[in-house]
This record gives C-alpha cells, structure tokens and sequence, in this order.
C-alpha cells in the first residue's frame, strides 16, 4: 500500500517523479528536485584487484555523519550508490552490503548495457576507481571512460 502523499514516507516515484525530478501535475513539467540525493557510480569487474571493503567503509563512516545532521525534507537516501559489473566476488560483496545498518545511504549493484553505461556517468555526481594498476603506470580505463564523460573521479592511488 502506498503512503499518502503528504507522508514524508512517500516516494518520489508516486506522484511521477524521481529521486531528481519532480512531476508538476498542473504542468506537466518535470524539475529537478532541491533535495535529490548526490550519484555515486563505481564500476568493476567484482575481483581480487578490486577491494570494495575499503568504499564501503567510507560509506559506513559518510552515513554516520550524514544521520547525525539535520534530516533532509524527503526522509529518504542523501547518496545514492550505483556499482555497476559482473565477476566473482559480486555476491560477496552484495552479502556485506546487506549486511549493512545505512540510514542516509542507498546502494545498488546492476548491470548496464554499453551504450547505457556513459549516460550513467553522464549523470553521476562522483565516479570511484577501486582498480589498482599491475605495471603501477597505467591508467584504468574506467578512469577514462569517467572522465571523458565529464565525471569527476576519487580512484586509489598508484605507486
């Protein structure tokens, strides 16, 4: 059953719009809401060389800061985190995000077709790398793919 409108457990999605838009009914046009949450995307290949321990802790360390301000106006996730990729530890890590107590954070494992894949990023706010290098002079290419879509990126360092 769905909250009644005024609730602030509504959901966008019910009155037509997004976590980022906003549907006017007398209009019909769609805005961009003031309170959408920051998108965080992470790509990977779900492996050994890939330790997303390390970015779910700063999740964890980031939903703690972001409950102890002021709630925002929607009630709902401040951060939005999309990890996009197939590979082995997938599963691992969908345990241990489960497993996870986050109030001001929301996380979603998916798979994008290549052409959906730079829109993504097109549309983040925060591109992560969690790919470190085996020669220590190359650059992921996910890294490129980020930052040729304009995407700003935090990706660990290479020594």
């Amino acid at each position: 059953e769905k909250a009644p409108p005024s609730s602030p457990r509504s959901s966008p999605w019910d009155a037509g719009g997004t976590p980022w838009t906003s549907l006017d009914s007398g209009t019909g046009q769609v805005r961009a809401r003031p309170d959408m949450p920051a998108l965080l995307v992470s790509s990977t290949s779900w492996s050994a060389d890939e330790d997303f321990g390390v970015l779910l802790d700063a999740l964890l360390l980031l939903d703690t800061s972001l409950s102890s301000s002021a709630p925002p106006a929607c009630g709902g996730p401040r951060v939005l985190v999309a990890i996009t990729g197939k590979g082995p530890l997938k599963q691992h890590y969908e345990r241990r995000v489960a497993g996870l107590a986050l109030r001001r954070i929301g996380i979603a494992t998916l798979w994008l077709e290549p052409a959906d894949y730079p829109v993504m990023l097109g549309c983040a706010d925060l591109g992560v790398c969690l790919h470190g290098s085996t020669s220590g002079l190359d650059l992921p290419m996910k890294v490129l793919d980020m930052l040729g879509c304009g995407l700003p990126v935090c990706a660990v360092g290479v020594d």
